[in-house]
């Protein structure tokens, strides 16, 4: 009995652990404005040894929501992390750090 040779398998692009194609995944940038401005107050909170000032935590919350702004008019309202950091501005506004911390790690790990 002879062997017949079979059709070669299809090569497809492997999915990332989010669903996305390796493809589309290059091609997105690297650093979003948004998520550089997420990780800048990451850190800031991160290093926190007591309450902020007013002053400092609306800093924070201008350069968060001048991001999420640029940000939306490239993705829309429905946009990655959109949710999350405007969660996270309004515990900001609300002196809540703690819960303003938790929102933007996961706006962060929404963007990245």
């Amino acid at each position: 009995m002879t062997a017949v040779p079979s059709d070669p398998p299809v090569l497809r692009a492997a999915p990332t652990h989010r669903g996305r194609s390796i493809a589309a995944a290059a091609r997105r940038p690297r650093t979003t404005q948004l998520l550089q401005a997420v990780e800048s107050a990451i850190t800031r909170l991160d290093g926190l040894a007591g309450a902020f000032d007013h002053a400092t935590r609306s800093a924070l919350d201008r350069r968060l929501r001048e991001a999420l702004t640029r940000h939306i008019a490239r993705t829309g309202e429905n946009g990655p992390a959109v949710p999350a950091v405007r969660v996270a501005c309004a515990h900001l506004a609300a002196g809540d750090l703690e819960w303003a911390y938790l929102s933007l790690l996961t706006a962060r790990d929404q963007l990245e």
